[in-house]
């Protein structure tokens, strides 16, 4: 068993593909994560830069940022539900067109902190919050179908309590995904989210034994790992206990508060490039480490 690493390019905001290709050739990258716009890319050009360079395209990072009405899984608006799934939809064909296994899932668009229509007091508020779950799994059923069409997994992401209210650890993903009830649909954990919402990070990974499908790296201040307090060789050794066989993707972020607004700062790129090199040097350290603490 070998890790393979990944980035999300979305980090990277609007710099080409063919740069970021080479430098994650240069970083020693196994693959890339694709920001999910479809219509972004051209599949045919994609597969032509990944072989080039040697990578794989590994994962899409569907994109959900708030306020939408088109990308909101859970939303009471059955109009903006199905827009969602729709999108959901074009993400699958694109990864199934570029050979990806997966597409991350958000079921609640990230920033939105409180359900549609503000509740305010405790049964208002449980009842926003029933409704919008109940909504976002009849929308992944509804995704999943297309999804088992095109052989592509959805990943379900929790997020952290102050960027979406709904999925916030990996108890809750898990229990999500048991209310969908497709087989493809799994889960997918972020360290930094995790280093918020999680008493035992290895602990979650273990939890998720069998339905773990992708992960997301960057440390408790989400920049590179090392830079912050996250113990990532017990986190290899959790994925190595459950024969996680999924990527890890880089997805570190300069220090700015709105991540939408920090991967349009262009004079951060020569720092994200230190980043990416400063973690998967460490992270493959740490497996190398672990390997050989398990004698494999």
């Amino acid at each position: 068993m070998r890790l393979k690493y990944s980035v999300s390019n979305w980090i990277y905001g609007e710099e080409g593909l063919e740069s970021l290709c080479a430098k994650l050739k240069r970083f020693g990258y196994d693959g890339i994560e694709l920001m999910g716009e479809p219509e972004r890319y051209s599949p045919k050009e994609v597969k032509r830069l990944c072989a080039d360079h040697g990578l794989e395209v590994l994962s899409i990072a569907g994109i959900y940022p708030w306020p939408t009405e088109e990308r909101d899984l859970s939303n009471p608006d059955p109009k903006v539900r199905q827009r969602a799934v729709d999108y959901l939809r074009r993400c699958c064909d694109l990864a199934a067109e570029v050979g990806a296994p997966l597409v991350i899932v958000v079921p609640s668009a990230v920033g939105k902190t409180v359900p549609v229509g503000n509740p305010r007091d405790e049964r208002g508020w449980e009842e926003a919050v029933q409704l919008e779950w109940g909504h976002a799994v009849e929308s992944l059923r509804a995704a999943a179908e297309h999804a088992e069409a095109t052989g592509v997994l959805l990943a379900v992401e929790p997020i952290n309590r102050y960027e979406t209210f709904l999925i916030n650890t990996a108890a809750q993903g898990l229990r999500f995904i048991s209310e969908v009830g497709s087989k493809a649909v799994k889960l997918h954990l972020d360290s930094f989210h995790m280093n918020i919402e999680e008493s035992d990070l290895a602990g979650a990974i273990r939890q998720a034994k069998g339905v773990l499908a992708n992960f997301h790296v960057a440390d408790s201040n989400r920049q590179a790992v090392g830079r912050g307090h996250i113990d990532f060789k017990g986190l290899i050794a959790a994925l190595y206990e459950i024969d996680y066989r999924g990527a890890l993707a880089l997805e570190p972020l300069p220090p700015v508060p709105d991540p939408y607004m920090a991967v349009r700062f262009s004079r951060y790129r020569d720092l994200l490039d230190i980043y990416l090199k400063e973690s998967i040097e460490r992270l493959k350290r740490y497996e190398a480490e672990v390997h050989e603490r398990r004698g494999q």
